[in-house]
């Protein structure tokens, strides 16, 4: 589909290009060139290949391996700590390029191997394929397994160890069985132009600045525009400069930095001041942050979603967080008053700590008269509506893919290929695609592991309930996928799949995380390696070689992960306990609170007729319906503001709570209203040329920074000195907002 020439990419009524008839020619020769139809593709990634170059080198798959190892090491040893530092994959998709630089100089040219497996040690200058294949292995690797927190659950709650053996399977299976699922994924996620997978631009940015050879018209072009003149080399270096030496201030000086809850300081002594204006443990109001870091925890790169996008997810922050919550607490709903404003904890009626120990058999089960003897399981109000929230996004998520995406998804069934591909799909068909039963072997293989580890293990789950789990999986992938492809932004399944267990099997809480495993846990490794997929659809990777590269990634991390879990849990006194700090394993404890609510106490009795919970299944229903009449009113209105609501992408909002900040989602809008909407209007051509690098050098100069501070201060225990802005008692100055309306911290 070629390209028309009144789009927005038509530079010369943007202003990039108004200097000369010369300068008019360069931006008629860009629009005669076909391209994609979504303006942010057209801004990261040009609509050409190079099928010349060589992609699965020596180089390639010796950084692959070396980065994946280290940086699924780095990432599993940091995650148990109180703020978990994530080593993002574009740490390495920096290093990787003067690495394989390096290698391009020293290396001699010649090949090793016997017969058809000869490999060629440095046969052509270090490319910009062989650079994606050493990033795909290493995102492949970088994410923090949910099985491993499963495990550490097991082991903290419910004093039950699998063992290496059966550790291994448990994250080798979920991984491979979502790889499986992945090769699905591809006609429906990755091939379609609307699937544009936001973040991955961010990436894609970065590589063609890294390895892009700029024409000389378009530099010259360029060099006469003002606010253009800069390359992006040069732009990239100086933005990861400043983001460098900036983190030194938020991430280890003046903590304070991180959430400047402006509200509390007036009157520190009042719990509601405390709980309306703390940025972390309270509702956020006022404040916000200048740690680059906070935000990109928690969301992806506000510069790299979509302004509409983000609309939709402030305003149903809003909705959810800053009226329906104040709602629920100040009523005193849900027994709110009993308990702080915002956290995971699990109380007893009176406001002390839920004593599992009173409810447990000796066999890890509940025991009911116990149970009905001691007290009803109690969660903030907070906790509560986040629970709603979900259920809500999973019942829009059905009704808005069957009315939005039903007919598309209809036609790719059928067919992959369709009239409506666009031209980088169809420079992709220049190589061989994965054939189909590749990923059904591996799938197959995968299932079959996956029944031996819950029949040889002590799984507390039956092997028919596998079967129920992993078609969870399958009825929820396409439709939570098309809503990340389109946000970067991943709904989740966890609360379905223990609900589903938990009506299965009441009072089995170690069944129900390992259910939970198996149908999660195992959409959301899909949707990553689908998020790759669409990676090397922008870049013109060769498929059948990104899959192996993948797969290794995978195994790999699985390996070092698990080993170095199992070496942290053995060696760190009081680990995941608030005595063993900062190891405090926060997301854990977040798996080990669904435990209890899903698991150990289950839907029957969490959402008794006689439970003050009972309300909330009703969220389903209302986000189920919801997107009918958003639906009808766009249909019957096509050119109105209310084409732009997405239901789905509305009740995503909330989605990092629990545990994130709340100061984050503001800040993260704000952020994307200026560079998204206004600099993007305004001054398209330097939206253009600059904002996804602007993005990487933020994300890239944060991390980076984040090792030195670790190597070189906190990894000796060098501290910076107490002071107002470094306080570790309370790093806002909110020390009221972790109390209850009483006055009272059971948890202190």
């Amino acid at each position: 589909m070629s390209v028309d020439k009144n789009r927005e990419l038509d530079f010369s009524e943007t202003g990039v290009f108004t200097k000369s008839d010369s300068l008019h020619k360069v931006a008629d020769s860009i629009n005669d060139i076909e391209d994609s139809p979504i303006e942010e593709v057209r801004a990261s990634v040009p609509p050409t290949d190079d099928t010349t170059l060589p992609t699965a080198t020596f180089r390639a798959w010796f950084w692959g391996i070396v980065f994946s190892i280290a940086i699924s090491f780095t990432n599993q040893f940091f995650w148990f700590r109180a703020n978990p530092l994530t080593i993002k994959v574009i740490v390495v998709q920096l290093l990787a390029f003067p690495a394989g630089r390096l290698f391009e100089r020293i290396l001699p040219d010649i090949s090793v191997g016997v017969g058809r497996y000869k490999i060629a040690l440095n046969a052509a200058p270090f490319n910009v394929k062989e650079h994606v294949l050493i990033t795909a292995m290493a995102n492949a690797a970088a994410t923090s397994f949910d099985a491993i927190d499963i495990i550490v659950v097991q082991k903290l709650y419910y004093n039950q160890s699998w063992g290496f053996g059966g550790g291994i399977l448990l994250v080798l299976t979920t991984s491979l069985l979502g790889f499986g699922f992945a090769g699905i994924l591809n006609r429906y996620l990755v091939r379609p132009a609307a699937m544009v997978w936001p973040i991955n631009l961010v990436n894609a940015t970065l590589f063609h600045t890294l390895h892009k050879k700029v024409p000389k018209d378009v530099a010259d072009a360029d060099a006469m525009t003002p606010g253009l003149s800069m390359s992006r080399n040069k732009f990239f270096l100086i933005a990861f400069i400043g983001s460098f030496v900036w983190y030194f201030f938020p991430g280890y000086m003046i903590p304070v930095l991180t959430s400047i809850s402006w509200i509390c300081w007036i009157k520190k002594d009042s719990i509601l001041a405390s709980q309306l204006g703390s940025g972390i443990n309270g509702l956020g109001l006022g404040s916000f942050t200048l740690d680059w870091s906070t935000l990109a925890a928690w969301y992806p790169s506000p510069l790299a979603i979509p302004w509409v996008v983000q609309a939709n997810m402030l305003a149903g922050f809003i909705f959810f967080i800053w009226i329906l919550v104040p709602i629920v607490y100040y009523t005193d709903t849900f027994e709110s008053k009993k308990f702080p404003f915002y956290n995971t904890n699990q109380y007893d009626i009176y406001g002390n700590k839920f004593d599992r120990a009173r409810v447990l058999t000796p066999g890890q089960y509940l025991n009911e008269t116990a149970y009905d003897e001691y007290s009803p399981i109690r969660i903030t109000g907070f906790f509560a509506i986040c629970y709603g929230q979900g259920l809500a996004a999973l019942g829009a998520i059905i009704s808005h893919t069957l009315l939005y995406n039903g007919k598309d998804i209809w036609n790719r069934f059928k067919s992959a290929r369709q009239d409506s591909d666009d031209i980088h799909a169809r420079l992709m068909d220049h190589y061989k695609s994965v054939p189909d039963w590749w990923y059904l072997v591996l799938f197959v293989g995968a299932l079959g592991a996956s029944f031996a580890t819950i029949v040889v293990w002590p799984s507390d789950m039956p092997w028919w309930a596998l079967i129920i789990a992993v078609t969870l999986a399958f009825v929820w992938l396409i439709p939570i996928g098309i809503v990340t492809a389109i946000t970067s932004q991943s709904p989740t399944i966890s609360m379905i799949t223990e609900w589903v267990y938990g009506v299965i099997r009441p009072g089995h809480p170690v069944g129900n995380i390992i259910f939970k495993t198996y149908g999660y846990i195992t959409v959301r490794q899909a949707l990553l390696f689908a998020q790759d997929l669409k990676l090397g659809h922008y870049m013109k990777i060769p498929p059948r070689e990104l899959f192996t590269f993948q797969i290794v990634g995978t195994v790999l991390a699985s390996l070092v992960s698990l080993g170095t879990t199992n070496y942290l849990m053995e060696s760190i006194p009081n680990i995941c306990t608030r005595a063993g700090y900062p190891w405090t394993c926060p997301n854990a404890g977040l798996f080990g609170a669904s435990s209890v609510i899903w698991g150990l106490i289950g839907p029957n009795r969490f959402f008794a007729n006689d439970s003050i919970y009972r309300p909330l299944p009703y969220f389903f229903l209302g986000g189920f319906l919801l997107p009918f009449p958003v639906w009808f009113l766009a249909r019957r209105y096509p050119n109105s503001w209310i084409r732009h609501i997405s239901v789905p992408v509305f009740m995503l909002g909330p989605t990092p709570f629990p545990p994130a900040p709340t100061n984050v989602t503001p800040c993260w809008a704000a952020i994307g209203f200026f560079f998204n909407f206004y600099i993007k209007r305004r001054w398209s051509g330097w939206w253009k040329k600059y904002n996804y690098v602007l993005s990487a050098a933020l994300d890239s100069g944060v991390a980076v920074c984040a090792i030195v501070i670790f190597f070189a201060f906190q990894y000796s225990d060098i501290k910076f000195p107490e002071w107002w802005g470094n306080n570790p008692s309370s790093v806002d100055q909110c020390p009221l907002a972790t109390v209850n309306w009483a006055g009272v911290d059971v948890y202190a």
